[in-house]
């Protein structure tokens, strides 16, 4: 593989300046490297974080130990660790990445080794070449097994989706119901996710729809979808379960639903649910089952099992649990928390997406910290630009001028609305539930503007 140069231009003189990641920090130069091979299914090329190690004069980092359930490097400038297995992206390099040692944002998509990563398990080590999907259920008249190469010869589907955790932004739900917890509720726990669980890409696969008409599939009512994965979690019947997820066959039937075998023009990386994973357009990521090795079609209703169970909204606001499905309308500027900016021209620069089709319009306001406690309008809620033509089930991203910025303590807030009129809500108006899922607020980003005279 050869040495890439690390970047060492400089910002332009004189430009407005631009909410970034870390300016002024070392600049790493990362190579974007695939995770399988095309001989070797399960052979990992170098990493990024090995690239940069290497272009550095330093050792690599040690292989993963078998209970990290990240293969992948994921190096702290482009994601924060919220769990065994849950590494979340950074905002700041969206906008001011290392790519191919230049500086660049990211585009409208997330190149593979900066995409989110939740995994509850160690991925599963699968060779494409023996490995085997199957289909089974009272709703094929033909029950058959496809290989990798099968999949292949199908007809293809290329699609850009953004994929959206269904628990993204967790964190910024109250612990407790607004009433307390009337001992019935326990505090939202488990991934803190801030605004970074999510991201976009293209994928490419073969149409459910089409696997399962070439098994025979006839008046299918639900199909449930099984991974290979083993989570170990004691609250499961017998320890253990294998990820799944049901979905009704009119979700699974449609044209955009697919099972995808390439990310961004590559093999599935392992960590994204290499050789196969399903993608549900407009649906919250939770039901994206990854290393799928098998697919129930059924004539009746499948209860759903495992992890599913506790994909629900319940609380004191839910008379009934809700499943969760539809990806909510959210927004988020790019930018890291507690980095400070200098005074002066600033580019507010951000994306916002939603489950449930387009994104019409983005405000974005900031106010400013007055007093302990106090915070006041900086910057009324005001139209951002869209810097594309808005898409179905993709992020657009938008910008607005913030112009002649003083020193201080800052918080912003972008709010989002689609073409099916959901908007963001304010954060006080969010409904809680108990596992933390779909929060959409328009939750503020703090930040400090201090000038360079004022560092220590």
């Amino acid at each position: 593989m050869a040495r890439r140069r690390r970047d060492r231009g400089g910002g332009g003189a004189g430009r407005p300046q631009e909410v970034t990641a870390e300016t002024g920090c070392s600049r790493r130069v990362f190579i974007v490297g695939s995770m399988t091979g095309a001989a070797v299914p399960y052979l990992a090329v170098e990493t990024a974080a090995a690239a940069d190690a290497r272009d550095l004069g330093q050792a690599p980092a040690a292989p993963a130990p078998e209970n990290n359930f990240v293969v992948q490097a994921t190096p702290s400038w482009y994601f924060i660790q919220r769990e065994n297995g849950s590494q979340e992206m950074k905002w700041g390099p969206v906008g001011y990445a290392v790519l191919h040692g230049e500086h660049v944002g990211y585009g409208e998509l997330v190149p593979n080794d900066r995409m989110y990563i939740h995994n509850r398990a160690r991925p599963p080590e699968i060779d494409r070449r023996t490995w085997r999907l199957k289909l089974t259920g009272d709703a094929l008249t033909r029950p058959r097994t496809f290989t990798y190469e099968e999949l292949l010869a199908m007809p293809s589907v290329t699609l850009k989706r953004t994929i959206d955790c269904g628990a993204n932004c967790a964190a910024f739900f109250p612990k407790l119901p607004p009433g307390g917890a009337d001992d019935r509720w326990l505090p939202v726990g488990y991934t803190q996710w801030h605004f970074g669980a999510v991201g976009a890409a293209e994928w490419t696969g073969v149409r459910a729809k089409d696997v399962l008409a070439a098994a025979g599939a006839e008046n299918p009512v639900d199909v449930q979808f099984i991974g290979l994965d083993v989570i170990r979690n004691p609250s499961l019947p017998g320890g253990t379960a294998r990820y799944s997820q049901v979905a009704p066959a009119g979700k699974v039937l449609e044209d955009d639903t697919l099972l995808v075998y390439r990310m961004n023009g590559q093999d599935l990386p392992i960590d994204h649910g290499y050789p196969l994973r399903l993608l549900l357009s407009g649906w919250a990521a939770v039901s994206y089952v990854k290393w799928l090795g098998e697919i129930e079609v059924s004539k009746h209703r499948i209860p759903p099992s495992g992890l599913q169970t506790r994909h629900l909204l319940t609380g004191p606001a839910y008379p009934e649990p809700v499943p969760l499905t539809v990806g909510p309308v959210r927004s988020a500027i790019e930018h890291d928390r507690e980095i400070t900016l200098a005074p002066g021209d600033i580019t507010l620069r951000g994306r916002a997406w939603s489950g449930a089709g387009a994104i019409e319009r983005v405000d974005v306001s900031v106010e400013r910290l007055a007093a302990p406690g106090r915070w006041v309008t900086e910057m009324p809620w005001r139209a951002a630009t869209l810097l594309s033509t808005p898409q179905p089930y993709m992020w657009v991203r938008f910008e607005v001028p913030w112009p002649g910025v003083k020193p201080g303590q800052y918080r912003v807030m972008s709010r989002a609305r689609d073409k099916a009129g959901n908007v963001q809500p304010r954060p006080e108006d969010v409904v809680w539930n108990q596992h933390g899922l779909g929060y959409n607020g328009h939750y503020p980003l703090e930040l400090i503007v201090a000038p360079p005279s004022d560092m220590p």
